[in-house]
């Protein structure tokens, strides 16, 4: 392991995806690829990050979260007890309609495309959240 400097650099969040990965995520959440065909293809990608990063003098590099559509979904996926819901059908749980119908009315992209982690039962570990991941690094 190198030595980190007293101040590293380090990246947070999402390194940009292409369209290929983006796609891939698309299908992978509608089940029409598996999740071997899914690493095959984030794979060059992730490396891609990591080489990014290490021409930009990162000290301390990650995998761009390459394989993640966001920050939490990927979470959702490895715990029993968490469902991802549309704000549509949110529309159900919260008390003042109106005022959310509103606010979904005003956003820029359709309400069945955003999706919010919401807990249904008691939440239990599936599998390592970033075993995989950190293996591959």
């Amino acid at each position: 392991m190198q030595d980190i400097p007293l101040f590293p650099v380090t990246v947070v969040g999402s390194l940009p995806r292409s369209k290929a990965i983006l796609k891939a995520l698309g299908k992978r959440q509608k089940g029409l690829i598996g999740d071997k065909e899914f690493d095959s293809l984030v794979h060059e990608a992730t490396l891609d990050a990591l080489r990014l990063q290490e021409e930009a003098g990162v000290d301390i590099v990650t995998d761009g979260e390459q394989r993640r559509d966001n920050f939490y979904s990927f979470i959702a996926g490895h715990i029993e007890g968490i469902r991802l819901v549309t704000l549509a059908e949110m529309l159900d749980y919260v008390e003042d309609k109106a005022s959310f119908e509103r606010l979904l009315n005003a956003l820029d992209v359709p309400a069945y495309a955003l999706k919010n982690p919401v807990v249904t039962g008691k939440l239990k570990q599936k599998n390592p959240l970033v075993l995989n991941d950190s293996v591959f690094l």
